[in-house]
């Protein structure tokens, strides 16, 4: 019988590293996409202030999309991805597929009602912005309308797919999403700006309504794959349902799950909004900055830096939306199995637990302290040169370690089903963070927004991380002991890294976009060959990939400790 389990959990482990190297390897190129369009895009808008003018402008925009997107899914494809797992895990075929498609309904009415609202409140969210005119604001505010009308469809079908534990559906309508944005706004823009000459502000408006074109194309790829492997989603003939559900039960589920998942899923979006309302307010009381200033430094760590960082956020993302389903299905049948037993264990659901955070400070803590590392490179490469940038990105780095805990976490949290747990810590995280708001902007000028948002995320993951220790008597000493060697290898390589990048610097021409890039390239692969050595040696670095690391190291003559 432990065999047995054993080789369940490893099953679940496999899925959920094939899932994460899926989500992992769509996020990445998306979001270079979304990265690397910034050259061009930058470029063609002007000079540097109005380029970062128009970044900024792109940015308040976004935020507000961003806090009604998360309203409008209202936490249903995440709901609906840990219930249709929760479902087939218990038989129930029929109730799983009713489930999907009354979301279905309930997410085509909330994109329109949160397209109808985000166009009538315009106005009023672009008052208290950091944009040259408030007129601005509600043009590009209002270019996102058509997006938020039909994302909510294609998110529903993501978590369908996600609630299958086929993440490869997902992953490429994600990547097919981003390059066809990136290449409606380039073309878009460069028409507008450099052939017509068109004003800033109609450009940035054209950019963000290429949300909307990417949407069609990846709602597009999703029915592609719908149909073309329609077999593997039906319900296997002559099988009936042991338990009747209703319609109006089905809608309350998906209502009672899916409001903590947008509670405490937004977090991140309500912390930026935060940033976006009381950032100008705050620093026109306690700096002696001009307007034009404020919004430059407002451009670079809220706009600039964050979509640098959003890269390595979104591989945490990644590993937690692919962790909701496995670890919902694992904890239900764990718990179907002791339903008359007094004393409860959880040994499947605390491995996976255990799996899931290696697997995050196994991907997350190299990837945001190599960022650290090459900041100053990395941002002359993308934006324009600022003295600001390398000091805002450093510290936006070690901001996406926190974020990326509380992603894992508070996902962790809700596919056991402590939903309250997980609106409480958010709660608790983002009063913290308005709390520090202002005493943090007073002290340490623009860098206090970043450090208020970094405690309070802090705050997140402790919380949840008591939790999760009370709920399953989970052995955090023993979590420990595996995350050591990833900890100490990550230190090892940021040092080898900030050293190679000192190096470069000295020779190579900076700041200068050639130099950076190649000094971005050389310090990467020194940082990353080092920490692949060093996962070869202490073999953390088999978590992900299992017996090929043995040939890895035969290849590198690399002996194994541990």
């Amino acid at each position: 019988m432990a065999s047995h389990n054993e080789e369940q959990v490893k099953s679940a482990q496999e899925r959920m590293n094939a899932g994460s190297a899926w989500m992992s390897a769509a996020s990445i190129i998306s979001r270079v996409l979304g990265v690397l369009y910034i050259i061009p895009w930058m470029s063609w808008m002007g000079d540097p202030q109005i380029a970062n003018e128009a970044n900024a402008l792109f940015n308040i925009g976004y935020k507000w999309y961003s806090i009604f997107i998360a309203i409008a899914i209202a936490g249903v494809p995440g709901a609906i991805s840990k219930q249709i797992a929760n479902y087939n895990a218990r038989g129930q075929y029929h109730t799983a597929q009713r489930l999907f498609k009354s979301g279905f309904v309930l997410m085509a009415i909330s994109g329109v009602v949160s397209a109808v609202l985000l166009w009538t409140l315009a106005p009023q969210l672009a008052a208290n912005t950091p944009a040259r005119s408030p007129e601005y604001a509600i043009t590009v505010i209002r270019s996102l309308v058509p997006a938020l009308a039909i994302i909510p469809i294609l998110s529903i079908f993501r978590g369908f797919f996600q609630g299958y534990q086929d993440m490869k559906p997902s992953a490429v309508s994600q990547i097919m999403e981003q390059l066809f944005r990136v290449i409606y706004m380039l073309i878009v823009v460069y028409l507008l700006r450099v052939v017509s000459n068109g004003t800033m502000v109609t450009a940035v408006a054209h950019s963000t309504f290429a949300a909307f074109i990417g949407a069609i194309v990846a709602i597009a790829s999703l029915l592609y794959y719908l149909f073309k492997n329609k077999s593997r989603y039906q319900i296997p003939e002559g099988h009936q349902d042991t338990i009747a559900v209703s319609s109006k039960s089905l809608l309350w589920e998906i209502i009672r799950v899916a409001i903590p998942f947008i509670i405490a899923g937004a977090a991140i979006e309500v912390s930026q909004l935060i940033d976006t309302n009381t950032f100008m307010p705050i620093m026109e009381q306690v700096s002696n900055l001009s307007q034009a200033e404020l919004i430059n430094q407002y451009a670079v760590f809220s706009a600039n830096a964050n979509k640098l960082v959003t890269v390595v956020v979104s591989l945490a993302i990644s590993i937690s939306s692919v962790s909701i389903p496995i670890l919902s299905s694992t904890y239900t049948s764990e718990m179907n199995q002791q339903l008359t037993v007094e004393a409860k264990s959880w040994p499947d659901t605390i491995a996976l637990v255990n799996h899931n955070i290696q697997l995050f400070a196994l991907i997350m803590l190299p990837a945001a302290t190599g960022m650290a590392a090459v900041a100053g490179p990395l941002y002359t490469m993308i934006y324009p040169y600022d003295p600001h940038g390398a000091w805002f990105l450093q510290i936006s780095s070690i901001m996406a370690i926190a974020m990326g805990l509380f992603s894992v976490m508070v996902n962790n949290m809700q596919a056991m089903d402590y939903q309250k747990d997980a609106i409480f810590g958010m709660l608790i995280g983002m009063g913290v963070k308005l709390l520090l708001q202002y005493p943090l902007l007073a002290v340490f000028q623009t860098p206090g927004a970043m450090y208020a948002t970094i405690i309070g995320f802090a705050v997140m993951s402790t919380y949840y991380l008591f939790r999760i220790k009370q709920i399953l008597n989970f052995p955090y000493r023993q979590l420990l002991t595996k995350l050591r060697p990833i900890v100490l290898s990550t230190l090892v390589m940021a040092i080898v890294a900030f050293i190679a990048n000192l190096g470069v610097s000295l020779v190579l021409p900076q700041p200068n976009r050639l130099g950076s890039l190649l000094a971005v390239a050389i310090v990467g692969i020194i940082g990353a060959w080092t920490y692949l050595l060093l996962g070869l040696r202490f073999r953390f670095i088999d978590l992900v990939l299992g017996e090929k690391a043995d040939r890895l190291r035969q290849l590198f003559g690399v002996e194994a400790r541990g």
